[in-house]
């Protein structure tokens, strides 16, 4: 993208309406994230998109990681509602293969999104031990999204089709052998996956039943 030029004409946001120009800061970093990637994306790029000015971000945000912070809180919430809306298409233990099919959908279509939900919006080791608070809210990222794939594991236990204990826990396994999945075919494009990885993969970690 050129960033030479006058910033993009923009309407003014009236007096009080900052969390406004906010949320616009975010979009326009999410537009760019779709054109290209996380490490490209600067301020000044940021704030052309938007059609402002760098100085008018700074009142809104301290960094570009700060907006892109903010970006994967927006894109866990658009993952877990696709999840949530595969869920409800489904019953019992295919409430699983419909959540599971979405997820893997959802990082296929929207690479670079999901390449930045697991980057460093969930690192801790950056946070001052005082920052409870800050510490909590990393904690909590992407927990709605396990939420539904603990919910599918427990509708298929409760239908007899799968003999997970412990929802939660096996749908952590099951959210890591997805990302695994999702990451390393798009890493490995030439790789001779097995056609049947995805369904076996699914099928042993939500312990679904044969």
């Amino acid at each position: 993208m050129s960033l030479s030029g006058p910033p993009a004409s923009r309407i003014r946001n009236a007096r009080g309406d900052g969390g406004r120009l906010r949320d616009e800061i975010v979009d326009a970093a999410a537009t760019l994230l779709e054109g290209g990637n996380a490490e490209s994306i600067t301020l000044r790029a940021v704030a052309r998109t938007a059609g402002v000015t760098a100085p008018s971000i700074y009142r809104h945000f301290e960094s570009v990681d700060a907006i892109l912070r903010v970006v994967v809180e927006r894109t866990f919430a658009d993952l877990a509602l696709v999840l949530r809306v595969a869920a409800q298409s489904a019953a019992g233990v295919e409430q699983v293969w419909a959540v599971t099919h979405a997820y893997l959908a959802f990082a296929e279509e929207h690479p670079e999104q999901y390449r930045l939900l697991f980057g460093g919006a969930w690192d801790a080791a950056n946070i001052d031990p005082s920052e409870l608070v800050e510490r909590e809210e990393r904690r909590n990222i992407g927990q709605d999204a396990l939420l539904v794939l603990a919910d599918a594991i427990s509708a298929a236990s409760a239908a007899g089709s799968s003999s997970s204990t412990d929802h939660r826990s096996d749908a952590a396994a099951l959210w890591v052998g997805l990302h695994g999945l999702a990451t390393l075919r798009r890493a490995t494009p030439l790789f001779p996956w097995p056609t049947t990885i995805e369904h076996d993969l699914i099928h042993a970690l939500a312990r679904l039943q044969k």
